[in-house]
């Protein structure tokens, strides 16, 4: 956390290093949450949350953290124990992000609000404007309003806009849909035009003409974010090949139409995802453990068990909106 503060600082906070210095205090706030809720130093940490969460219009669609537990968590400590500015901004930030989580419609609208405050807070830096992007192709993506989509285009269209530093997999959906604005029906003149404007630029810029991009990153870091498999999650601490054994054996039973009779069973396997999504969110593993774990939920088809399947659903498709199974799910 002070490494990337020290950073931001030398640098003059650009729009990047805001994030990056919020991922690293969101991680931090985790780290206190889950292991040492009680250490004097929680309260601070949960006030630079509600600092940064605040500044940066934190939004859990775009933001790639899937920290949205601990933002709600650190908002509610500040508005029990905060002084009054931070009570004042936690206040606000629950309000901005409790009617929105469990409605596409409104996560989507709320995505593409923060993200366009983030252009006109940081004057169009351009990470921010690539930020909109983001925004635009996930939030479509959750809704399929085509009105996403015709704001992805004209951000996409802007000169301001740095293409190249658009991240996967949002990479590959903005210059898809340029395309099909140009090939297809469903598109209006506005959208055709700005098409053609991202095609000439791509056209024009060397490194907009890769097909794919690679990212790679050290094996040290990729292990700390993996669940070790000797890791126990929920009320009967599951490993991650637990958790898979218990979706394997659950369903063979529903096959044998247990139903109703395994909502117990089902409710344990969501208790050790949930978990382990809080403990390792940056877990590769995790979409297709959440996704098997949602389509196990419905399967049940309980009062409780539905409720745990949308739970399950939203963590999904709103703090993991750039993973294959979010995608498949949405589209479904």
């Amino acid at each position: 956390m002070r490494h990337a503060y020290d950073e931001g600082a030398s640098k003059g906070w650009p729009f990047a290093s805001e994030l990056y210095y919020e991922s690293t205090v969101f991680d931090a706030g985790r780290a206190y949450s889950l292991f040492r809720p009680t250490d004097a130093e929680y309260g601070d940490v949960a006030a630079l949350a509600v600092d940064v969460a605040t500044e940066l219009h934190y939004d859990p669609l775009t933001n790639n953290d899937a920290a949205l537990w601990y933002v709600l968590e650190a908002a509610a400590y500040e508005i029990k124990n905060g002084d009054e500015a931070h009570v004042s901004a936690a206040q606000a930030l629950l309000a901005r992000l409790q009617p929105i989580v469990d409605d596409p419609k409104l996560i989507a609208k709320a995505a593409e609000t923060d993200a366009l405050d983030d252009a006109e807070a940081f004057h169009h830096d351009g990470d921010a404007m690539v930020h909109l992007i983001v925004a635009d192709v996930r939030a479509y993506n959750l809704t399929h309003d085509p009105a996403y989509r015709s704001e992805l285009l004209q951000h996409a269209a802007d000169p301001a806009t740095p293409l190249v530093r658009v991240p996967d997999p949002e990479y590959g959906a903005m210059f898809a849909i340029a395309t099909s604005a140009l090939t297809e029906a469903g598109y209006n003149d506005a959208d055709r035009a700005a098409a053609r404007a991202i095609k000439y630029r791509r056209d024009h810029t060397p490194d907009l003409k890769l097909i794919a991009r690679v990212s790679a990153i050290p094996h040290e870091l990729r292990m700390t974010r993996i669940a070790p498999a000797d890791e126990y999650f929920g009320n009967l601490k599951y490993s991650p090949i637990g958790v898979h054994n218990e979706l394997v054996r659950i369903n063979k039973y529903l096959d044998k139409g247990w139903g109703y009779r395994m909502e117990p069973d089902a409710l344990q396997v969501d208790s050790a995802v949930e978990d382990w999504q809080r403990q390792y969110p940056h877990d590769t593993t995790l979409p297709a453990a959440l996704l098997d774990t949602y389509l196990l939920l419905e399967r049940v088809q309980t009062d409780n068990t539905k409720a745990a399947a949308t739970r399950v659903k939203t963590i999904l498709l709103v703090q993991y909106a750039s993973s294959r199974q979010a995608a498949d799910l949405a589209a479904s």
